[in-house]
């Protein structure tokens, strides 16, 4: 994402699932899917910005899913602690966490993190690639439409379609590095996902991440 044209497809699992990385980072359970955060008028504005840019997800290829390169090392807490194996080129990188199930969806404790170029809001879209299912988000940075509701451990949560995340609001308790933030969120798709894109859009640009059931 270091170009506003520049869409990079890389590995995600650590989106979607458990990451390579030992972290604490998503190892927690995600926020109550209440209060909901809220964003300043700028960040609306932008937020309603990166909503316009479409969806350049690819199309699910013959075969296997297809994977990509992952970036080694960061550095994002405080006290130079690295998280390895992370998922995606930057600046906005995945680390896996839990995984929880309801009747007709998996969902994942995941974080994002966001290194200090990030400016203003982080929007995030999940698609599969063959276009059968639609990534869902629970907890105080999801935004979009409604999309319905689930029983995730015998709590009704709404569902919606989109994540805001407002470099301003990060997760507490993480412990970032100076103009790192991190963010713990819950996110979920049908069970029968095979294929998934995740799209990444900021101030700078754009990313699709591709992950594997």
């Amino acid at each position: 994402m270091r170009g506003k044209s520049l869409v990079r497809v890389a590995l995600a699992l650590a989106l979607v699932g458990c990451s390579q990385a030992t972290s604490s980072a998503a190892n927690t359970p995600a926020p109550s899917p209440s209060p909901r955060t809220t964003l300043t008028v700028a960040e609306q504005t932008q937020l309603a910005s990166l909503e316009a840019r479409p969806l350049v997800i690819p199309a699910k290829p013959a075969g296997t899913c297809p994977v990509g390169p992952f970036t080694p090392s960061i550095k994002p807490y405080l006290n130079g602690r690295q998280e390895t194996n992370v998922y995606g080129v930057g600046p906005v990188y995945g680390v896996g966490g839990p995984e929880a199930a309801s009747d007709a969806n998996l969902y994942y404790d995941v974080a994002y993190v966001a290194d200090p170029t990030v400016k203003g809001v982080i929007l995030v879209r999940i698609r599969e690639l063959s276009g059968a299912y639609k990534g869902v988000f629970v907890g105080p940075y999801q935004t979009g439409s409604v999309v319905g509701t689930d029983t995730i451990g015998g709590v009704s949560t709404t569902l919606y379609d989109e994540l805001a995340l407002p470099i301003a609001s990060p997760s507490t308790n993480t412990s970032a590095a100076p103009g790192w933030a991190i963010f713990k969120v819950r996110q979920g798709i049908d069970k029968r996902y095979t294929c998934v894109g995740i799209q990444v859009d900021t101030a700078a640009g754009t990313e699709v991440v591709v992950a594997a059931h």
